[in-house]
């Protein structure tokens, strides 16, 4: 994994969200304002928009394991 010049890699940004998350998976209020209020809400809007595509990719995936799944088992799956 490339770091950036700041030394900033995928993994630690993760690494420090996840150790600002309350047990619900929520962020923690403190680091919610301070981080997430360095954005435009243009910029919020864009994550949303992301993390909505990247949610609907998993769950495509997840139903296509769950197609195949059944297929091998000899069941025959359409789409109503």
């Amino acid at each position: 994994m490339a770091r950036s010049k700041d030394g900033l890699t995928p993994t630690l940004l993760v690494n420090k969200i996840r150790e600002n998350q309350n047990n619900n998976g929520t962020l923690k209020s403190l680091f919610a304002k301070q981080f997430l209020g360095k954005f435009s809400k243009e910029e919020l809007d864009g994550f949303t928009r992301s993390i909505e595509k990247e949610i609907s990719r998993r769950e495509m995936d997840r139903v296509n394991e769950m197609r195949e799944t059944l297929e091998k088992l000899g069941y025959k799956v359409e789409k109503k």
